[in-house]
Order: structure tokens, then C-alpha cells, then sequence
């Protein structure tokens, strides 16, 4: 998926993740914060909405071709995964329902390199990476869960 960004190595997540947010700015109209939407039913279709369902994203939305504006090995991907499980939860396909792009501030692109079994960095002594920012985590849950296995492999340690 990153082969037009292998020239950034570890990096490479950031500069498509860069790229995508880019495209998105302009097409929300730049500083009016605005974000790009499109209906799923016309992102499964590949069409863009004549009108959108109202939204509580405050700065608004505005119809743009968003299977378009994503990177097509995304973009093609979620047209997949919005119909099969549209085919296994009734209902869930909808017009009413909107795809808003782009939420792409949660988990580190990077992950810092740890050994599996003892969980301390695999150069650095006594150095624990942990959590969402070390790459090890998707949320506030799963960085909590992290921390506990963490904190066992250093009491085991000890």
C-alpha cells in the first residue's frame, strides 16, 4: 500500500497520511474546516451526493466524490467492507447515513520496536515502549491494557 512512499522508510505512513489530509482540506473548502462527505449508499456507488443527511460536526459538510479524493486501494477497500457487512447487518447500508473524511489523528503511524517477550526495546535496556504513541495501541483501552502487560514484564523482570 505505501510502495509511492517506500523513499520515506519508517516514515511512509506519515507522508500518505499527509497526502490524504491535504487532498481533504481542499476538498472541505481549506479554512472553512468544512469536511468532505459523501452518502454511503452513493461512496458504495461511486456517485456524488446531490444533498447530504444533516451532521452535529459543526463547522458542516459539504458533498464531494470521496471515493475519488482517497487513495483507490483505500477507497476500494472500504466499498468492500460497507457492502459485506451492509449483507450481514440489515439496515446498515443507508442513504441516510454519511461517510465524513478524514479522522486521521489517533494511533502512531511509527511503531517503536520492542521484544516480544520481554517488551523492553530491542536495543535499548530498561526502555519500555508503551502504549498508543509507541505504536502498540488504538485507543484508550487497548493503551491501558498495554500498560498492564508492560508493567508485569518489568515486575517479572525484578
Amino acid at each position: 500500500d505505501l510502495q509511492d512512499y517506500h523513499q520515506y522508510g519508517a516514515l511512509a505512513g506519515l507522508e500518505l497520511q499527509k497526502y490524504i489530509e491535504q487532498k481533504v482540506f481542499i476538498a472541505g473548502g481549506g479554512i472553512t474546516q468544512q469536511a468532505p462527505a459523501q452518502r454511503m449508499t452513493d461512496f458504495i456507488n461511486k456517485k456524488v451526493s446531490d444533498t447530504l443527511p444533516n451532521t452535529s460536526y459543526i463547522p458542516g459538510i459539504v458533498s464531494a466524490p470521496l471515493h475519488d479524493i482517497l487513495p483507490k486501494f483505500l477507497s476500494e477497500r472500504l466499498i468492500i467492507g460497507l457492502t459485506d457487512f451492509g449483507k450481514k447487518m440489515n439496515g446498515y447500508l443507508t442513504e441516510s447515513a454519511n461517510i465524513i473524511a478524514v479522522e486521521s489523528r489517533t494511533s502512531s503511524p511509527v511503531k517503536i520496536p520492542r521484544d516480544k517477550d520481554s517488551l523492553m526495546h530491542t536495543q535499548i535496556k530498561n526502555l519500555y515502549p508503551c502504549g498508543e504513541g509507541a505504536g502498540y495501541a488504538g485507543g484508550i483501552v487497548s493503551a491501558a491494557v498495554d500498560g498492564q502487560n508492560v508493567a508485569q514484564a518489568i515486575f517479572a523482570k525484578n
